[in-house]
């Protein structure tokens, strides 16, 4: 048995436009000896090939590549933790060149249109050749190149498709114009390049917003940070960092490397990893994680883990496996054109042959061949997916959904699981005031409120400052405090009014030296199984009564889970938070299935195994920690009002924090991708029908160009027909 160790290297691949490329790719480094595995990115432009390095290396798969008629280079660490800005501007120059290549083309496409339809004579097929000849060249180029590098390789592709169609519609109107002629399709030629040509921007657009996701994930780790050695402070790059090594954090920064606190106490800012909205009060053998941020004070830890080994880097590299996804429909049609193309030209050429040796008639042979040739090109094909995305992203984008690829829409008629994220989800994900108790008698609760959020009104604590804001909300006014100081291990004191008041966790304040009789403490206990966060209120030195806090459920979320369950979805609760609290959120919502705690690769792997079992799943989310999970789902939904990267990572954006927007936007999707199919069926209907028809010589060009110009309108308004079918 071969024991030699197997390595992952990762490729930079160009020139890469639809699925049949990724396949093409793929399959071209699989037949080098010694891979295992090739796994291309079309969102990212990268591939990952696993390999023995020992029969394989870098400049082999890349020759791979090249010889399948594609760019790459090998990516070095480096490389992946470059400038960010340069590669957005890179991603961003494809779809600023057909933006450029369309507003030209487009407008001059518009101009030869009209004219086809309304002047027909032979100067007005010269003007149409003069217009028309610049849209062939901008927005020809790429479908050419692409169909020259698929022709050099004996392939057949969606761009062989565009450049044949166009051309011999093109080539035919410019014969007929040189003699003379008035009958001309150079209308064909440029609206059927205009509007692939839009499909393809649509496309440039959704891969550099993919590829922002991973770049987002990799920058929030600091560039530098503050090693201890030989007794002195050193700032070295994160890069120097070695396991082992002394770590100082202070406040407002961010955590350079996975370790373990050796020395200090802090709040930490883990959301990252927890997805919890209440900061971690660390100290001394817990652990943090890059990337999280310190709050308060400030701390020293030993480096555990650093370079891939860091819980943010496998986020990432699990993001990326993530995203290396393939729409099955967008496949369907490349791999039905792969054999469409050389069927319709063995057809147009048979049509020619046959007219021309059975009957002699080569005039009607080659008028057959252009026939053949028109009414199979695919203007259809290439509207009734796009179209259809237009108008769903539209209708979506007015209602605060916004939708970023097709694979999202093809699976949610599918969806059997939605799995949904607490904090920032279901929750509001920020600590709020649910109960003030006055437990001594000698205070009532606006009293205590009073007191308490007099001292916090001094303390940067998010559970300080909800005490306060919901103090200000019942308008009561706050005395001024005196010697504010704060308690080691979490919690705030000061003198109000002549009297010692003290506020913090119950633990806190006994260890400064506040008795709490076991009815206190009871009552501590019942709320915390409520899933609440309690804070003591102690006066003089005794305990006067105490405030609960909880992260509140939003008020739709009850009204949104029910309308998943009349989509006949199963909803399962996934949070970082303890299980009691989970609980509590989903018996409120309605929600059974509960899965905490989970961290966030624990996420991705209960999507995996539910997809495992055969269902197809949903994630909602919100933080950084649910983006593997956002992207490793059949369709990631994110909450607009959460992190940047969960909404890139997401294949569809829920704008602001309605919870309602989810199941419209899975309506939408289910509605969207019925009109995709109906479209594509349509699409290929009118070729299968009309390409025999006009082999036996029974179809004009010009009835062929008006068939396929039906066939493009019919599937623009099936599209269209979205807008009264799909009801917000």
């Amino acid at each position: 048995m071969d024991s030699r160790p197997f390595i992952t290297t990762h490729l930079r691949v160009k020139g890469m436009h639809c699925a049949s490329c990724v396949s093409h790719v793929e399959r071209s480094l699989q037949r080098v000896p010694g891979v295992r595995q090739a796994v291309v990115n079309l969102a990212t432009e990268s591939a990952s090939v696993e390999h023995d390095p020992g029969q394989a290396d870098a400049p082999r798969l890349v020759q791979a590549v090249r010889d399948a008629g594609y760019d790459a280079e090998a990516e070095s660490e480096q490389d992946e933790e470059g400038d960010p800005h340069h590669a957005r501007g890179e991603e961003a120059a494809e779809a600023r060149a057909w933006r450029w290549r369309l507003w030209v083309g487009g407008v001059l496409a518009v101009i030869v249109a009209v004219l086809g339809m309304t002047w027909h004579s032979p100067a007005s097929a010269w003007v149409q050749l003069i217009l028309a000849t610049p849209v062939q060249v901008m927005l020809g180029w790429p479908f050419y190149r692409g169909a020259f590098r698929a022709l050099r390789r004996f392939r057949a592709d969606m761009d062989t498709l565009v450049a044949l169609g166009t051309s011999v519609a093109f080539g035919y109107s410019a014969v007929v114009t040189f003699l003379g002629g008035e009958q001309v399709y150079f209308d064909t030629a440029v609206v059927i390049l205009a509007l692939i040509g839009l499909g393809k921007w649509m496309e440039a657009r959704a891969r550099g917003s993919a590829a922002a996701a991973i770049r987002d994930l990799m920058h929030l780790q600091p560039q530098q940070a503050t090693v201890l050695r030989d007794g002195r402070e050193m700032v070295v790059p994160v890069s120097q960092v070695r396991v082992g090594d002394r770590v100082l954090v202070r406040p407002g920064q961010r955590v350079p490397v996975d370790g373990r606190i050796v020395e200090g106490r802090s709040t930490l800012d883990q959301s990252m990893v927890t997805g919890e909205s209440v900061p971690a009060e660390v100290g001394p053998g817990d652990r943090v994680y890059a990337g999280t941020v310190n709050q308060t004070g400030s701390f020293r830890f030993e480096a555990t883990a650093t370079g891939q080994a860091m819980l943010l880097s496998q986020i990432v590299a699990m993001v990326k496996r993530a995203q290396a996804s393939k729409a099955r429909v967008q496949r369907i049609v490349d791999q039905v054109a792969g054999v469409f193309v050389p069927v319709v030209i063995v057809i147009a050429l048979l049509s020619l042959l046959g007219w021309g040796l059975l009957a002699g008639q080569w005039v009607d042979g080659m008028i057959a061949l252009v026939a053949v040739l028109i009414v199979a090109c695919p203007c259809a094909l290439g509207l009734a997916t796009p179209t259809a995305i237009m108008v769903g992203t539209g209708l979506g984008a007015r209602q605060g959904i916004l939708i970023k690829d097709a694979a999202a829409l093809e699976r949610a008629g599918r969806l059997t699981d939605v799995l949904l994220d607490k904090t920032g989800t279901l929750t509001q994900g920020r600590p709020g005031v649910t109960e003030v108790a006055a437990l001594d008698g000698q205070l009532d609760q606006a009293q205590l409120l009073r007191l308490a959020a007099a001292v916090e009104s001094h303390s940067e604590h998010p559970l300080g400052r909800a005490i306060v804001e919901h103090a200000q909300e019942r308008g009561l006014e706050l005395p001024a405090i005196h010697d504010f100081e704060s308690i080691t291990a979490g919690g705030v004191r000061a003198r109000v009014n002549g009297q010692a008041v003290a506020v913090g966790r119950p633990g806190t304040l006994q260890e400064a030296g506040v008795a709490l009789d076991e009815t206190f403490l009871a009552r501590c206990r019942v709320l915390e199984s409520q899933a609440r966060t309690v804070v003591a209120v102690a006066v003089d030195g005794r305990p006067a009564g105490l405030i609960a806090l909880a992260d509140q459920v939003r008020d739709e979320a009850r009204q949104a889970v029910a309308a998943l369950h009349q989509l006949g979805l199963r909803t399962t609760l996934l949070s970082g938070d303890n299980r009691t609290t989970a609980q509590a959120v989903a018996q409120q919502l309605g929600i059974e299935q509960v899965m905490a705690p989970v961290l966030p690769t624990h996420k991705q792997e209960q999507v995996r195994l539910l997809q495992q079992e055969g269902r197809v799943v949903a994630m909602v989310g919100d933080g950084i920690n649910d983006a593997p999970a956002l992207a490793a789902a059949d369709i990631g939904i994110a909450m607009g009002a959460g992190t940047d990267i969960a909404m890139e990572a997401g294949h569809v954006v829920l704008v602001g924090s309605n919870l309602m927007n989810l199941p419209r936007a899975i309506r939408l999707s289910r509605a969207t991708m019925r009109r995709i199919r109906y479209g594509l069926f349509w699409a290929f209907i009118y070729n299968v029908v009309l390409i025999p028809i006009a082999a036996a010589g029974w179809l004009h060009p010009m009835l062929a160009a008006g068939a396929m110009a039906f066939s493009s309108v019919s599937v623009v308004l099936n599209a269209l027909y979205l807008r009264r079918a799909w009801k917000p």
